[in-house]
């Protein structure tokens, strides 16, 4: 929609600025003439904006413990406080021992509003729903002649050889919480509880039956998952040594996925990210549902038009909070950012240690500035205004609005991270010398400071563009 850059004279309020670009958002504007859009209105020039970040005394909060994470919950297993939750996570992680419960929650394999005892039933549910898909699969490529000599389908070669696993080293299936025990057979259950499971066990036969799959998607995913799965955190001890079963169920978890999600499939570096969730949960059922469950929320960022839309956003982002930087970069050849595409796909896996790249995963997860941002609640004041400027009579027509979603934290995560390696981009004289330095760069900061930094930079961005676009002007046009 076009500005109307006719005259104005006092009469009713209108909002100088428009939304429909982060751009806009952030155009600077406090010096103007008011009543007139002539083009030669006085910007201000932010070249350097990093210096002003030290307003906000940003301090990193000790990791959520057990005690503490105990005390979100009420007496029937319900997490109760799910803003606290979410604060605690991102302000200062998640304690190891706490954080296989915590990401249940934080993923959403359990609502937060669940019992213990419902999630006692939703455990067996997501047991059987996942055990079902994948035999699914693996009962269509029994069946499937392979295409030559070196496909095999069911049974790479980076995989122990089923035929030749002794018993005790086969991997245990997962274990099914029920009624407040773990158990990992159908001998150990009542009879009831043995009812119950088959009665869910063919609940979920039906489930997987009623999937729809594709052939040629399951080879195709297959191919690229048999390349990136024996490459995946080897030097972790959850996937170190030859013939590790956990790649095994790796695998498994990616076809599955692949499989029933045709929509979306298989692309490189879901490894990297379900890795993640293998690790701190150790349940196959559990890694499953929690990875279809994050999917679903990032499945843009695995295509190319979500991809360019968030290189976009951090284009536009640096662009006005940091021209000089910018303007280097693009005569570089590099404006585009495509450098930060491994960032913001694998939420700084591989530009951190394992250990700490999973406090930035969690954090950027909580969704805590979205949840409860000022940013969002400056878009509400904003559509107010906007509301008011729509209606006639000076009555409110506005019932709801919609908050700015796009503009998630790691974003600004990237944007610190940028500052952080600054001034060795500064003296990049080309593309090569961009992709060298992102690639090789060793930080010295620690992670803490750095995603203060980031908040700093979120929040900055909120008080100036909260300053820019929130002034209000009483006009109207001339006629």
């Amino acid at each position: 929609m076009m500005e109307d850059r006719r005259p104005y004279e006092v009469s009713h309020i209108v909002a100088t600025k428009s939304v429909n670009s982060v751009e806009s958002m952030m155009a600077s504007v406090p010096l103007t003439r008011t009543c007139s859009w002539d083009e030669s209105f006085e910007q201000v020039d932010y070249s350097d904006p990093w210096l002003d970040q030290s307003e906000h005394n940003i301090v990193r909060e000790k990791p959520l413990n057990r005690e503490n994470f105990n005390k979100l919950f009420d007496a029937d297993g319900r997490l109760v406080d799910e803003q606290s939750f979410r604060e605690a996570v991102f302000k200062g992680g998640v304690s190891p021992d706490v954080r296989p419960d915590a990401w249940k929650f934080l993923f959403g394999l359990y609502p937060f509003s669940s019992t213990a005892s419902e999630r006692e039933i939703l455990a067996l549910e997501y047991h059987c729903r996942y055990q079902a898909l994948k035999s699914r699969w693996k009962s269509v490529l029994a069946k499937i002649k392979p295409a030559d000599e070196n496909e095999n389908l069911l049974h790479p070669s980076y995989l122990p050889d089923p035929s030749k696993q002794r018993d005790d080293d086969k991997v245990e299936d997962d274990f099914v919480v029920i009624d407040k025990i773990t158990v990992s057979g159908d001998e150990k259950l009542s009879e009831e509880v043995k009812q119950q499971k088959q009665f869910t066990d063919i609940q979920a036969q039906v489930y997987a039956g009623r999937q729809p799959y594709e052939m040629s998607v399951i080879r195709t995913a297959i191919k690229v998952i048999d390349k990136d799965v024996p490459r995946t955190d080897r030097d972790h001890k959850y996937f170190i040594g030859d013939e590790n079963p956990n790649l095994g169920v790796l695998r498994d978890i990616l076809i599955t996925f692949a499989t029933f999600h045709p929509d979306v499939g298989y692309a490189q570096g879901m490894n990297d990210v379900l890795s993640r969730f293998l690790v701190v949960l150790d349940s196959e059922v559990e890694a499953y549902w929690c990875f279809v469950k994050f999917m679903d929320d990032v499945y843009s960022d695995f295509i190319e038009s979500g991809m360019l839309r968030k290189l976009t956003l951090l284009q536009d982002l640096l662009r006005q909070l940091d021209r000089r930087l910018y303007n280097h970069l693009e005569e570089c050849c590099v404006s585009d950012l495509l450098f930060a595409h491994r960032w913001l796909m694998l939420s700084f896996k591989r530009e951190f240690p394992f250990d700490d790249a999973l406090l930035v995963f969690e954090v950027i997860s909580s969704n805590y500035m979205e949840f409860h941002s000022v940013l969002a609640e400056r878009e509400r004041d904003m559509e107010r205004a906007r509301d008011f400027e729509r209606a006639e009579g000076g009555k409110i027509r506005m019932t709801e609005v919609r908050t700015v979603s796009d503009l998630s934290f790691d974003l600004f995560i990237a944007l610190a991270f940028l500052i952080e390696i600054r001034p060795i981009l500064l003296h990049c004289q080309d593309t090569a010398d961009v992709f060298q330095t992102v690639n090789g760069v060793f930080l010295t900061s620690p992670l803490d400071d750095i995603l203060c930094r980031a908040e700093n930079v979120f929040l900055m961005y909120c008080r100036r563009t909260a300053l820019e676009e929130y002034q209000l002007i009483d006009c109207s046009p001339i006629s």
